[in-house]
Order: C-alpha cells, then structure tokens, then sequence
C-alpha cells in the first residue's frame, strides 16, 4: 500500500465558498501546485474533493461543482490526480461528510437538531450539519464515493468529521432510539443514570456503524483503495462519540492536532499502539497556531520537531496547508521552511518502524467519556513521567493482551469491559503492576483489592493523610498538611490484607454549607481512617488504588508523589537522564538494534541548545554511534553493569543506535 512508504505528507485545505465565482479558485494552478510539493520532497498529498461547504472540485453527477471551477472547466481531483502520478507523488482524496453545507440547504430534513430544536446555521453557525441517521443522506454519501473510486486511480480516501458535533434529536435520531429502546432520548445529562449511559453508548455505535458503512462501500468498489477516517474526534468528550472501535473501519490511524508538542507526543504513542497499520498519520497545521491563523506560518523549526515527533513513534507527519481563497498556495513555505524540513527528516526513515520500549503503560480509555477527566488524568501521568524522564508509552484497550511494561496505569476510567478486566487481570497476575487512580471502574477491581465500595464522598475537596507506612510515598505531606485534590473521593472498607498507605481527610464543612472555616479555602479538618490509598499484592505483581484522581494536582510537590508511587512499582528502569522536561527521550528496537531519539521541544523559536544531558542504561553497552550531525564528539563512559552517554550539545533532535 503507498502508506507504507510515504512519511512525508501534504493536506491541503481549500473550504472554500464560490459566492464570488470570478474570484474564488480563479488562480488554482495544479501544474505549480505539483511542481511546488515535488520541489519539497513531498510524497504524498491529500486533494480535496468535497469540503465542508459541501461544493464538488470535479464535474460529479451529484451535488454541485463548485462555480469557479466549473467556469474554469477544471476538474481538480482528475487534474491533481494525473500530475501527481506523473511525479511519483502519492494521492489521498478528501470528503466531509456531516459538515455539508449544500447538503444543508438542499435538504432541511437532513440537518442536525439540538435539544431546543435550532439546527446548526440558525445560531448564525457557518457550518451546515446533517445527521448520518437519516439513511437518504447515507445513500447521498455512498453514490458520492462510488463515484469517485469508479472514475479515479487514486491511493486512497480520507473521510473527515466522522463524528457528533451535537447531540442531535433529529426525526431519524429519536426514530430509531425509539424502536432500540422503546423510550424517548433522555434530556439531562446524568451519568449515574443508566438510561443516559446507554444513550452515549448507542450514540457511540450508530457512529461506528455510519463509517463502517462508509467503509464498506469504497472497499466494495475498489479494495485495494485505502480508508481514512479523522480519528482526532476521539481526544473530543463524550458528546461526539468517537472511540477507539472508529479504527475498526480504517487501515491506519490519522487525525488533525493542534495543541503543541506534548499533546502530539501523547497522541503519537496512542497511535503507534492502536493503528491497524504504520505509519499512522499525525497532522497538523502550517499555520500558526491553527487554520484560524490562515496568513501565520510555522518557522521550520517548529515543523521539523513536530515532524521528529511523529516519524519516532512511526508516524508520517502530515502539514495541513491553507490555499487561498483565489486558488493560490505560500511558495514561501514550501521553499523555506517545509522543504528544507522535509530534506532533514528524509534522512531518518530508516531507523523508524521497531518496537517501543517504556516502563510505564498508560491506558487511554475510551470506552465512555462520562467527563473531561478520561482524557485529562491520562495527560497528567504522561506529563509526570516525562518530566522524570521515564519511558512511558499510551496503549489502547486492543493492547492490553500484550503488554510488556512494568506499570500500567489506569486513571479516572469510567467503563472497563468483561474482555478488558480479564487481560488486566492476568497481567498483574503475571507479575506486572497496576496503578488505579479515580473510579473502580469494574467489581473485579473490587474484589482483586478484597475491599468493598461503599459510595462517593459529600465532600468536592479531599485530602490524602499518609501513614507510617505511605510517609516516604507521600514526603512532604503529612497530618498537619495532607496532600489536597479538589475532587470528590470514593469511600470504601478494607477486607483483606491490603496496605494502606494513606487515609481520607475532609475539609471542616461540607459543600453548600452557609459555615466555612477559611473564607478562601477549605483546610482539612474532619480525619477519617477511610482508606485512601492502599497497595495489593495479587499473584505475582502488585496493584496500588488512590480513591480521587490525584494527579490532577499539579503542583510540584503532587507531581512528585505522584512518581513516587508510580516509582516504586518499577523494578527496574530502562534509563536514568537528567534530561529537562521539555526534553523528549524514545528508546526502540528494530532488528537487531536499539534506539534513542531525543527531541528538544521547548515553545520559543529558536529553541535554546541544551548541554550537559546525560543518559544512563542499565547494562554495557561497547557500541554507541550517533547518528546525527555533530561538532562535538559522543561521551560513553563505563561504570559497574551500566553505560553512561553524555550527549553532545543538543540544538533539535539527536539520534543514538545501540548494538550491545
């Protein structure tokens, strides 16, 4: 498949309006706009075929052209398609489905409707959504793509929005919820009750139904075509129903980000472990921040970490571009910034495509999204192991059968299936270690820990009182100042034999009371000898549960803790550095080498040279080569059964191969 090869990607985004038809597209000039991604070192090029505007960019039987190009007698995605093939350069046809403004206005019975009854361009909204229930507009869809995947050679699609912008209570949505269940859709959000839980879960598997079908279509056309859909929606909340079964109906993972460095890292690692093949593809914009920023350009600086990023978690990087409106494209760019950045990661592709290696799993659950903290605990972990320098690695639920880690850490889980319980529990069985932090999202955690849950706190703010036997996990808390997490706790009693390492403590007053003890804050003042954080041998390995989210705390002194108790379920690290946090470490196999990527991925431009980094591995290590340019010479020194590296002056990126 041409994925395989290609790391190198464009995603050009053109949604664009004709009302000004002798204006908009009148200058797209695909020779240039060929020409221009050759000369960058471009391989491959996602060509817009419909947009969110819903306007068609080839002269289809269905729907509209759009008007400047069809004045101009173009057919964009034939033209792209026949030029790039000339150049070798790989081609990804684009469709949005849900966001169609056509669709829209063509079709009112079609449009999504909100709980008040408006539908989406009556709030003065630009974007027109239509529900993927009603089964005309999934017939619209599919004619579309049949279209396109009969006319066109092509590598493959990339179907874009294949998610819930709204809850939506439209005839088609309230139709078959009635016919599932036999009731109306719920109103009120309420997560402890189960009636709302199985809307989102239903919500949740008519998407994943919507993109199978989508799926099912272009494969029953042409199965060697690859299937793409956005899958960033399932960083999203609960509302837009995305989850990692979406992967399910594509043949690699792929979605658009645009929040900085640590959140690609994240996300890299999620879909090195969830893509149903590599590369997977991390994308996001060449403007700066955001498309929204359309005449800001990233410096090449920047594009080469986020490019470094994804190609060591065997990712392409993917540049979404913004064209003009007229049809005109940045030649700046390309010829300044992504050409030359593109010239520089070439040179690495071949170290990429092995087999990651960390000491803690972080489970990035997205079964239900009951609220922000699914997708916030996991981010606090991650952040905390990186600024301690510890391998870690974010897995999806298809990977809990396999891990390999010493660690996995489970945070503010809402859902755990019967399959997923049985393999996390013959993990820790086996010797592997599990940290919980939040909710018990299944009784079998229960009755692993030999406790028995008694229900939720009164209280929003809880304390953590260590004990003796917690005191070193927990520093510099104590009685007088226990550790705080503005979160509620859940209260539960020991059976078994289980160490606790810490008790529940309570402000003075409890929430909505008129009394208060400080006027700006809640200091504890009700002790209990509830358990709050508690340790479990089970079989071979362990299993540490905290009863609130503690790693939602960020200052440093939690930060700390939270390591600690991670820490002590490590039995032994896979490298020491004393690297900063800004500074990404990667270790991975491939063949019969290993590797070590280290990206500098501070947030100014240009980024500060780091010196003085130093990296030990536990074991000798005679061959130590760095494969990056470099004025100064690799250090390894020797002590007894570990090898130490100093690192060169680190400006970007440094790469280390490893033959022991």
């Amino acid at each position: 498949m041409w994925y395989k090869k290609d790391y190198r990607r464009i995603f050009m985004d053109m949604h664009l309006n004709d009302a000004k038809e002798d204006e908009y597209l009148s200058k797209l000039d695909v020779e240039d706009f060929v020409e221009t991604l050759k000369n960058a070192h471009v391989n491959s090029v996602v060509v817009k075929a419909k947009s969110h505007v819903g306007l068609h960019y080839w002269p289809s039987k269905y729907g509209r052209m759009h008007k400047g190009l069809k004045r101009r007698n173009l057919d964009y995605v034939g033209e792209m398609i026949k030029k790039c093939k000339e150049n070798d350069i790989s081609v990804v046809v684009y469709l949005s489905q849900i966001h169609d403004n056509y669709a829209y206005e063509e079709h009112p019975e079609w449009r999504i409707v909100d709980g008040s009854g408006r539908t989406s361009r009556e709030d003065n909204s630009r974007y027109g959504l239509v529900c993927s229930n009603h089964l005309e507009y999934r017939a619209y869809v599919n004619e579309i793509l049949e279209e396109l995947a009969s006319t066109y050679a092509f590598g493959g699609f990339f179907l874009d929005m294949p998610f819930w912008p709204r809850v939506c209570y439209c005839s088609a949505c309230r139709e078959r919820y009635w016919k599932e269940t036999g009731n109306y859709i719920p109103r009120q959000e309420d997560w402890n009750n189960p009636v709302w839980v199985d809307f989102a879960k239903r919500r949740q598997s008519w998407m994943e139904e919507f993109v199978a079908d989508v799926t099912n279509t272009i494969k029953g056309v042409n199965s060697a075509l690859s299937v793409e859909h956005n899958f960033a929606a399932v960083g999203s909340g609960w509302s837009q129903g995305d989850t990692e079964k979406i992967l399910e109906s594509c043949d690699y993972a792929g979605g658009d980000y645009y929040g900085g460095y640590f959140e690609q890292t994240f996300m890299c690692k999620y879909y090195n472990n969830v893509t149903p093949n590599k590369p997977f593809a991390y994308i996001t914009s060449r403007c700066d921040p955001n498309l929204y920023a359309h005449t800001v350009s990233r410096c090449e600086e920047d594009l080469y970490i986020h490019a470094m990023n994804a190609l060591v978690h065997n990712g392409a990087f993917s540049v979404c571009d913004a064209m003009n409106p007229n049809g005109t494209i940045n030649h700046e760019v390309y010829r300044d910034a992504i050409g030359p950045m593109f010239r520089r990661t070439c040179d690495f592709e071949q170290y990429v495509t092995g087999d990651m290696n960390a000491d803690v799993a972080i489970w990035y659950n997205t079964n239900l999204k009951a609220n922000d903290n699914f997708i916030q605990s996991p981010f606090a972990i991650a952040s905390t192991m990186q600024e301690y320098n510890v391998l870690y690695d974010v897995v999806g639920s298809k990977n809990l059968k396999d891990l390999k880690a010493q660690v996995l850490s489970i945070n503010s889980a809402y859902d755990v299936t019967d399959e997923e319980m049985a393999d996390i529990e013959a993990y820790v069985r086996k010797g592997g270690n599990v940290f919980i932090t939040g909710k018990l999202a299944h009784k079998r955690f229960e009755e692993l820990l030999d406790i028995e849950v008694t229900g939720g706190s009164e209280y929003g703010y809880t304390y953590l009182n260590p004990t003796t036997e917690g005191q070193d996990l927990f520093e510099s808390f104590n009685q007088s100042s226990p550790y705080p997490i503005e979160r509620r706790a859940t209260e539960c009693t020991i059976k078994g034999d289980a160490k606790v390492l810490a008790t529940l403590a309570y402000p003075y007053t409890k929430p909505g009371e008129k009394e208060f003890a400080a006027i700006h804050s809640n200091p504890p003042g009700t002790y209990t000898q509830l358990p709050a954080a508690m340790e479990k041998q089970v079989g071979e390995g362990k299993m540490i549960w905290v009863v609130t989210p503690l790693e939602l705390a960020r200052a440093h002194y939690c930060r700390k803790t939270v390591f600690n108790l991670i820490n002590a379920l490590i039995r032994k690290k896979k490298l020491e550095s004393n690297a900063p946090v800004f500074v990404e470490i990667t270790n991975w196999n491939k063949e019969d080498k290993q590797y070590l990527s280290i990206i500098n991925q501070q947030t100014v431009s240009p980024v500060y040279p780091i010196e003085g980094i130093t990296i030990t591995l536990p074991y000798i290590c005679q061959n130590v080569v760095l494969k990056t340019p470099s004025e100064q010479p690799l250090q390894v020194t020797y002590g007894e059964g570990t090898t130490t590296i100093q690192l060169p002056k680190l400006e970007v990126f440094h790469l280390i191969e490893l033959n022991k």
